[in-house]
């Protein structure tokens, strides 16, 4: 069915065409595939960003195709004008369609859609590169369970206006607080690269507290995208520039950026310069690193602020007080915030830390909930020397929390104070 076909790939087709719209406008219109005032609304209108005008025109193409007398014939028109425009991405959503409708694939389409060898063999050292990082890889934020623990979310923020109030409640630690403010919105990890509105080259700012889990945010994107299931776009090559690394730090070239030599990075990174960046994302990982020259003169800045590279996209994580900077830039499409622990989860931690039987931590879980709702003091009747462990730490943080509100809270809430703090009692 056309219809259904179109549909389930109008969404891709829609961010894709928005980087040639006008040119992809103009093509359709040659060929007599939509009419006039479509290509002039198109070209003309004001006030509407390229993502919306793409959108719309997805949509008119939709009607166009089932009001036409032969639907089908009209969709492979559409593919061999999409096809035309030597566009990688608009060639393999085309070929999706024709080879979903049964059709032959043209000649020249092999030369367009394949990158080329030299870019396909480094990338897939890459990613078997990072397929051996130590991540956790099934779910990031990881959900409180056995062997692995997690934070309370990635947060976006929606504006500025009440930045002061945020930053208050992660001072004090007040993670659930910070959640419920009406500017942030809680995302998941495959939402950090969704495209926005106005632009497919992502700028993406990644802020928060040391040891919060920045880079193994990062190191779980560098796995998906391995794995293939990256949700919104699929990068032809995603580069891991820790700039803590001064070679990267002081690079001033896109081969300086290639942590991992192979013969093939001339040859690559030739191939992207050519293309302006378009299929590449770079993860620069610690702005905070740079000294303040750096930051206002390296390449990373220089990329960052689509100087150079304008089509490629990019992640930025920082430590929060370096990050104003990145926050202030024209270029910003995205502020994403890693919080740390709410207090229900360090409880949870605490006690699938030091409690190993399964069963008894989830007694002793359901029990600290029951007296928390009941406002009862935290006790356990388990003769399991672990547990009470368990429960006097947990009644001894309450203490220190009450008692220095605005510091032991906040770092408590970090995976590597945390642990710290655990493994100093344990000892005592």
């Amino acid at each position: 069915n056309p219809k259904d076909i179109l549909r389930t790939h109008s969404a891709k087709l829609t961010d894709a065409i928005t980087t040639s719209l006008y040119r992809v406008t103009d093509a359709l219109y040659a060929k007599g595939l939509i009419p006039l005032d479509t290509k002039e609304y198109i070209q003309i209108a004001a006030g509407i960003s390229d993502f919306r005008k793409s959108s719309q025109l997805v949509s008119m193409i939709q009607g166009l195709m089932e009001s036409s007398l032969n639907s089908e014939q009209y969709l492979i028109d559409i593919c061999h004008v999409l096809i035309n425009q030597q566009h990688r991405t608009l060639t393999d959503i085309a070929t999706s369609i024709l080879h979903q409708l049964g059709q032959s694939i043209p000649d020249n389409v092999t030369s367009i859609s394949s990158i080329p060898e030299d870019v396909q063999g480094y990338a897939d050292d890459m990613k078997q590169h990072y397929k051996h990082q130590p991540i956790v890889a099934t779910d990031w934020p990881p959900r409180i369970g056995k062997d692995f623990f997690g934070r309370l979310a990635l947060i976006e923020k929606q504006d500025s206006s009440t930045q002061a109030e945020s930053a208050w409640h992660l001072l004090r630690g007040q993670v659930d607080k910070t959640v419920k403010l009406t500017e942030n919105k809680e995302i998941s990890v495959e939402d950090v690269l969704q495209p926005t509105d106005s632009s497919l080259s992502l700028r993406v700012v990644i802020d928060g507290p040391p040891g919060i889990g920045k880079t193994t945010l990062c190191r779980k994107l560098l796995n998906m995208w391995s794995n293939r299931t990256l949700l919104y776009q699929q990068y032809d090559l995603v580069l891991y520039c820790p700039l803590r690394n001064s070679k990267i730090a002081t690079a001033t070239t896109l081969s300086d950026l290639f942590e991992y030599r192979r013969y093939e990075v001339p040859m690559v990174t030739k191939w992207f310069a050519r293309r302006n960046g378009e299929g590449l994302l770079i993860i620069f990982d610690g702005w905070d690193e740079l000294s303040e020259q750096l930051r206002q003169s390296s390449l990373a800045a220089s990329i960052i602020q689509k100087e150079q590279l304008d089509q490629c996209s990019v992640i930025v994580t920082s430590r929060s007080y370096a990050s104003s900077s990145l926050l202030k830039m024209d270029t910003l499409s995205r502020h994403v915030q890693v919080i740390g622990f709410s207090k229900e989860e360090i409880s949870t931690v605490i006690i699938q830390t030091l409690q190993k039987d399964v069963k008894l931590a989830q007694e002793l879980i359901d029990k600290k909930k029951k007296d928390d709702k009941n406002h009862k003091p935290f006790i356990t009747t388990q003769s399991s020397k672990d547990s009470q462990l368990a429960v006097k730490l947990i009644n001894d943080l309450k203490f220190i929390v009450r008692k220095e509100d605005t510091y032991q809270q906040h770092s408590l809430n970090c995976m590597r104070t945390l642990s710290y703090k655990l493994s100093e009692d344990m000892w005592k």
